[in-house]
């Protein structure tokens, strides 16, 4: 399943459980996942799809009733006002992009929002960007980056410099956890040193134990800092996350074109194949300059790769 679709569904199905909505059957579909949902003994069907030309797709099937109407609710695709998680008319908003991910970068960006600019991003098209296609994500993320330069900041960390500090914060007992964390702060850091006014500040949380809020408290900054689910709904955070997978994606993109290879999202199965054809070409000790090597699945890559040489040695 796509990240994005997993991701989508770490939000979605906690909300279903809360609205007493059961789900009553699920199957793998071509590009995504179908769920069967029930709710007073009404009936309506979910799929949902991922594609980098369409982005992410929900759709309703079944007959109309309550639930239906509920769940049309549910997946309409919005940005909800400043005022859902704040009254902030300055502010600013993180995310990122690619934690997910076993190839490519780790990116975090944050954006600096006026309450006078909500306009432009309506206009854009600005939302969460796992609702977007890779083309709007592209033309969105130009648009910001042509009309608001000085109020983007963005950590690019590329797999060869990523497995380095994480290797060295597993040393120290840290995770990924707290190097998002620096990564967050120190994109709002650089915000805050040059734009003014900044009256609070709202992460998209990645862990419960609020490691941007302390982080930034112990560099004495005293504005308010929030972490919350679903943050992208913010306008701000909407912005940034925009942000982040564009530089994700063109990340990406570059190291499909140096390597000439076309490496797949995620982290599942679908990318053991194309790890272990990587290491075949250039050698295992390569696979640092395209992969995050701390994830489980370099240990499947590695053995897949053992076996497959042991193979051929017996059949010489």
């Amino acid at each position: 399943m796509e990240k994005i679709i997993e991701e989508y569904l770490a939000n979605f199905l906690p909300e279903l459980a809360q609205r007493g909505i059961r789900i009553t059957g699920q199957r793998g579909i071509n590009y995504g996942i179908q769920l069967n949902l029930s709710k007073e003994e009404q009936h309506s069907v979910l799929n949902i799809y991922y594609s980098e030309k369409r982005g992410l797709s929900k759709v309703l099937g079944g007959k109309d009733n309550k639930l239906k109407t509920e769940l049309q609710e549910m997946i309409k695709d919005k940005v909800e006002s400043e005022g859902r998680f704040h009254s902030w008319e300055h502010w600013i908003g993180s995310d990122e992009c690619g934690k997910g991910d076993y190839f490519g970068s780790l990116v975090v960006a944050a954006f600096a929002l006026d309450s006078d600019m909500l306009e432009d991003l309506k206009d854009w098209g600005v939302m969460d960007s796992k609702s977007l296609t890779k083309t709007q994500i592209t033309n969105i993320a130009q648009k910001l980056y042509s009309n608001y330069p000085s109020r983007i900041s963005c950590i690019v960390l590329k797999p060869l410099k990523y497995n380095e500090i994480i290797a060295d914060m597993q040393l120290q007992g840290k995770n990924l956890n707290d190097l998002l964390a620096w990564q967050h702060s120190t994109a709002i850091l650089a915000l805050l040193e040059r734009i003014p006014n900044i009256q609070g500040i709202l992460v998209d949380q990645f862990s419960r134990s609020k490691k941007v809020a302390h982080y930034l408290k112990k560099r004495d900054v005293s504005i308010p800092v929030e972490e919350r689910p679903k943050a992208e709904t913010d306008p701000a955070v909407a912005a940034a996350s925009i942000i982040a997978r564009y530089q994700f994606l063109q990340q990406r993109e570059a190291m499909n074109n140096y390597y000439g290879m076309k490496f797949p999202l995620g982290s599942g199965k679908n990318v053991i194949e194309t790890a272990k054809n990587f290491a075949d070409k250039y050698g295992w000790n390569r696979l640092s300059e395209v992969a995050k090597l701390h994830f489980i699945t370099s240990r499947s890559v590695r053995q897949r790769t053992i076996f497959d040489n042991s193979t051929d040695s017996t059949h010489k």
